[in-house]
């Protein structure tokens, strides 16, 4: 069964862009998990959903939306995730999965924006100078 994007969905995934602009990662986490499955968008909301728990300091919960993210997303997306789990893999203290995470994520710095329907989500990634677009 296909999940369609609704107007509900988008407006969360943009409120919790706002909130991780805030420096508000519980809300923004609370924000994506009342958004539910998003159909085509699931890829993003994985994405800002491990940023999101990353940010709160939950290195260990935020490892399986960001495998997701990667699996999800398309090539640039990608490494932007991968960049994402290195230190959430090395915090478990899984030091393979950290190197090979940061071979995949390249040690470039990344801005992200995702086009959305009715707005942009930027997330930015400050461990590791290029712009993913």
């Amino acid at each position: 069964m296909r999940i369609q994007v609704t107007p509900r969905t988008i407006r969360r995934l943009l409120a919790a862009d706002g909130y991780l602009e805030l420096q508000m990662p519980h809300k923004a986490v609370a924000e994506l998990q009342k958004a539910g499955e998003a159909g085509p968008l699931e890829g993003p909301r994985q994405l800002m959903l491990g940023v999101a728990t990353k940010q709160a300091g939950d290195l260990e919960s935020a490892i399986p939306h960001l495998e997701s993210a990667a699996r999800l997303m398309p090539s640039p997306v990608r490494s932007f995730a991968w960049s994402e789990l290195v230190n959430c893999y090395r915090f478990v203290g899984s030091e393979e999965m950290a190197d090979l995470a940061e071979t995949l994520g390249g040690d470039r710095q990344f801005e992200l924006r995702i086009a959305l329907p009715f707005g942009q989500i930027n997330l930015h990634s400050t461990e590791s100078s290029t712009e993913v677009v």
